[in-house]
């Protein structure tokens, strides 16, 4: 009897399984984070990452993007996963769905067991490549450890996918289980690494779909899904393009994320329209047939895309003129920045920066910061993360970007400060690659720490700490735990300083009072004494950190 088969339904139930998965397990992913600070989400990225794919896929089938074609229907949900991306976890999902399908040839139905073995090697892959200091005991060593595994399972004569994945999980979940061994901080906290967690549940979905395990009613492809409509493949012959009218309701969205649709379908087609608001805009656009999967597509990054009509303008109609002249030319650099808190989101776009809404437990898709730079009206744009978590999905999103003929560098910036100082050091009209390097020397130039309360009770570098009490962080470590702010400031401030500080600078969170402001104002004093060492404090509003600090 022969064996199960990856074709193109058991690829959607595994899409639909992993949903389920990380769904139910996603809050105990997210309490993995080693840090007790309400700042792990590596759990909800994932599963927003998968769940954000099946809606960008369903929206495609609706309006008549669907595919019967294997490799064709792994690359649509490897583009839902890319645009719903968060968090380097939620990319490297991205990656293997990628990696999949180019494994994949154009003609067969079936993947076999060396297309799958491919698949989790690439993914591995570029996961490693993407990121500059790659650290191992995390979900970069879980994804190679899959990846050797199904090689292996290929080198010693596998003949079905279900042995190549079985392989896979069985050396994933070994090397899960080794990660405390490889990262103190895991160790100190008694987890195993969260992405790496999440990584494994994903392939146990595959594994479970492929060897028939039942998965409940809702772990079965939907009906929209196995018996959508179809848009026609073009002719061999090839044909004169079409113009077309694509109309949709846009929910669940708002002015600023509307704004950004319009000024991108701008550059997509002409008589554009997007009208209403706050949260629901009618959307008209009239544009080559070949371009309405992507005015859809933008749609999707800016809310929840429904009622797609699609009109033929055949005939009498004298074709579409891009842009239709209303915008200006792109002159100069602008930049997209990560950004979440009222004081340093006005200082930022003060300075020029379209904004991205990006912070701890609310990470931006990809497919958010790709929406940002297409909207920029710079001839070249730069991208600031400014966070850790979101370097690997701003390189994503650049990638793409670039794809579509847009120059974009993206300036690895690991906080809200390395990312003001990268801005302050701007030239709008300088040469890409020299702005980018130089905004990426003077965020390096920032040596950064910050203050916050634990919100669970944890060992940590510093000893064990109890919630509500205060921790110190320099350079992403716990120095600290006190049960008093003036303490833990002092211990980071004596970490961070060295004789050639010049300048400190101080934003202040959203829940920073007059009490914090005042013990911090002591401690900042105490350090300064007898040097000439400036000080800017700024009421930056961020969540989650009550303070961030960084020297230059």
């Amino acid at each position: 009897m022969p064996g199960p088969v990856l074709d193109l339904v058991t690829a959607r139930r595994w899409a639909i399984t992993a949903r389920l998965s990380l769904a139910a397990a996603r809050e105990q992913i997210d309490a993995l984070n080693v840090f007790p600070v309400a700042d792990g989400d590596t759990g909800t990225n994932m599963y927003r990452t998968l769940d954000g794919a099946l809606d960008h896929v369903r929206v495609q089938f609706e309006s008549g993007g669907g595919t019967d074609r294997l490799r064709e229907g792994l690359a649509l949900i490897a583009r839902g996963m890319l645009l719903a991306a968060r968090g380097n976890s939620g990319v490297i999902l991205a990656q293997l769905t990628r990696g999949l399908a180019d494994a994949v040839a154009p003609d067969v139905e079936e993947a076999g067991p060396d297309e799958v073995a491919t698949a989790f090697e690439s993914a591995a892959r570029s996961a490693w490549d993407a990121l500059a200091a790659p650290v191992e005991g995390t979900i970069l060593t879980v994804a190679r450890a899959a990846a050797d595994g199904a090689r292996a399972a290929v080198d010693e004569g596998a003949t079905e996918v279900l042995t190549v994945v079985d392989a896979a999980l069985a050396a994933a979940q070994e090397a899960l289980a080794r990660t405390p061994d490889q990262l103190p901080e895991l160790r100190d906290a008694g987890v195993v690494d969260a992405g790496g967690a999440g990584l494994v549940l994903v392939v146990e979905a595959l594994h479970a779909v492929l060897a028939e395990r039942p998965v409940g009613a809702d772990g079965e492809v939907p009906p929209w899904w196995s018996a959508a409509p179809v848009r026609p493949r073009a002719d061999a012959t090839g044909s004169e393009e079409q113009a077309v009218e694509v109309m949709f309701l846009l929910r669940d969205s708002d002015p600023e994320r509307a704004e950004r649709l319009r000024a991108h379908l701008t550059h997509l087609g002409d008589s554009v329209v997007v009208a209403g608001g706050p949260q629901e805009f009618q959307v008209h656009v009239h544009l080559e047939e070949e371009d309405t999967a992507a005015a859809i597509e933008a749609g999707g990054l800016a809310g929840t895309v429904s009622e797609v009509r699609q009109t033929s303008l055949t005939g009498d109609h004298e074709g579409v003129a891009r842009g239709s002249g209303t915008s200006p030319l792109p002159r100069g650099i602008g930049v997209v920045s990560c950004v979440l808190g009222a004081g340093v989101e006005e200082l930022m776009a003060a300075a020029g920066a379209v904004l991205v809404p990006s912070g701890p437990r609310q990470r931006a898709a990809a497919g958010e910061v790709l929406a940002a730079v297409r909207a920029c009206d710079g001839a070249a744009v730069v991208v600031l993360p400014n966070d850790h978590d979101m370097v690997m999905v701003a390189r994503a999103a650049a990638a793409e970007a670039r794809r579509e003929g847009l120059e974009v560098e993206v300036v690895p910036t690991r906080t809200l400060l390395e990312g003001m100082a990268a801005l302050a050091v701007l030239d709008p009209d300088g040469r890409p690659d020299q702005v980018a390097s130089a905004m990426g020397s003077a965020a390096s130039a920032v040596h950064g720490g910050a203050l916050t309360r634990a919100d669970r009770g944890a060992d940590t570098p510093a000893g064990p700490c109890r919630p509500g009490q205060w921790l110190g962080i320099v350079d992403h470590g716990i120095v600290a735990v006190e049960d008093d702010l003036g303490p833990a400031a002092s211990s980071v401030l004596d970490q961070m300083w060295h004789p050639g500080v010049e300048l400190l600078t101080v934003l202040l969170g959203e829940d920073a009072d007059d009490d914090v402001r005042r013990t911090l104002e002591r401690a900042v004093e105490e350090q300064r004494s007898g040097t000439e060492v400036e000080t800017n404090v700024l009421d930056g509003g961020q969540p989650t950190y009550t303070v961030l600090l960084g020297v230059e």
